[in-house]
Parts: structure tokens; C-alpha cells; sequence
């Protein structure tokens, strides 16, 4: 009897350490599990950013923003297509031209000089593309619909390096004392191009 009672504890005895050993190995790999999950996120995370990295970067333009010129002043682009010159000559504003009536405060005649500064030759319409008038800098314009007037020669062609045009940009515009003519804020926030912007009074240009 007493040698049934001896093994009987010894038997309770062993089931408890056997327990004990195994809950350590059950900590130990929960641990090597978490570690490696967080390995994984914060390679997943590495990737992702350098895939931004990749997409966001490319192009640092070279030349800084102008954002105060005057008619009569030249601006210069440095953009990820080329760099090139715009000059605004002369400034316009009508009520009619053509037959057609302003349905908004009038329409603005820009007489423009655009040159070709890059290496290659680039499209006019491509040079020209994204700028607006706007009465409001924290707002979206208007921009060129020269082709709609038969009297209006429109910006069309190609510049070689050196080369340059002189023609009519036209839009309509919004009740405002200055107006200003630019480059539409999403393409020079993005930095596919540093910022040009002319200030017109509207009492210079009636």
C-alpha cells in the first residue's frame, strides 16, 4: 500500500513538471512569431515607401518661382519637359470680340512671346499647356480658347532650340481688380515645374 501511494505522487509529481517545462517553449515561440510579423510589416512598410520615393521623385527644377511680374516681363520655366521663355507684351480686356460677348466680367487679350530655351524642339501647345487667368489665387481659372475667335491667330507650330512666336492667348475672366496670369497650381505643386505668375491690374489693361 505504501509503495502504491509512493508511486502515486511521484506519477503527480512528474505531470506537474512536465507541465511547467512546457509553458516556457509555448512563451518562447509566441515571442519568435511576434518578432517575425513585425520583421514582415516593417519590410512591407520599407517597400512602400520606396515605391513612393520612386513615384513622387525624378524632377528638382533648377529655377526659382517668379510669382510677381509685370506686363512686359519675361518669365522663365524650368519644367521635367524642357526650359523655356514666355513674355507678356501687351494685355486687353474686352467686352466683345468677334461677335461673341463676355458672359462673365470680359475677355482678356494676352499678346505672348513663348522661346524655345531646351535642347529639343517642343510643340507651342505643349510649352503653353496648364496656364490660366484667374482673379483669385486660391482658385482655378480659365485658360486659352484663341481657336474659338476667327480673328485671333492661335499659338500652333513647333520651336526649335532658340527659336520663339509671337501670338494671342485669350480667355474669359471673373469679376476682380487684378487678374493674374499663371501656371495652374496643380502642375507647379506637383514640381513637374517651378511657378511663373504675372499680376495685371485691371485698370492697365482696359
Amino acid at each position: 500500500m505504501q509503495i502504491l501511494t509512493v508511486l502515486f505522487i511521484s506519477t503527480l509529481l512528474l505531470g506537474h513538471c512536465s507541465s511547467d517545462d512546457s509553458e516556457p517553449s509555448k512563451e518562447v515561440d509566441n515571442g519568435t512569431t511576434e518578432t517575425n510579423q513585425s520583421a514582415e510589416i516593417e519590410e512591407d512598410n520599407t517597400e512602400e515607401d520606396t515605391d513612393n520615393d520612386s513615384n513622387n521623385g525624378g524632377f528638382t527644377t533648377g529655377t526659382e518661382d517668379q510669382e510677381d511680374l509685370s506686363i512686359g516681363d519675361t518669365g522663365k520655366f524650368d519644367s521635367d519637359l524642357t526650359t523655356y521663355e514666355i513674355t507678356l507684351n501687351s494685355v486687353e480686356i474686352v467686352e466683345e470680340l468677334d461677335g461673341t460677348i463676355s458672359q462673365f466680367a470680359g475677355i482678356i487679350i494676352l499678346d505672348l512671346t513663348v522661346k524655345n530655351t531646351g535642347d529639343e524642339t517642343q510643340s507651342v501647345r505643349d510649352l503653353l499647356y496648364g496656364l490660366e487667368v484667374t482673379s483669385d489665387l486660391d482658385r482655378t481659372g480659365y485658360q486659352d480658347y484663341a481657336e474659338s475667335f476667327d480673328s485671333v491667330e492661335e499659338m500652333t507650330g513647333e520651336l526649335e532650340l532658340g527659336e520663339e512666336v509671337s501670338r494671342q492667348w485669350i480667355t474669359e475672366i471673373t469679376e476682380g481688380e487684378t487678374q493674374y496670369f499663371r501656371l495652374r497650381l496643380g502642375i507647379a505643386d506637383s514640381v513637374s515645374s517651378n511657378q511663373v505668375t504675372w499680376v495685371i491690374p485691371v485698370e492697365e489693361a482696359e
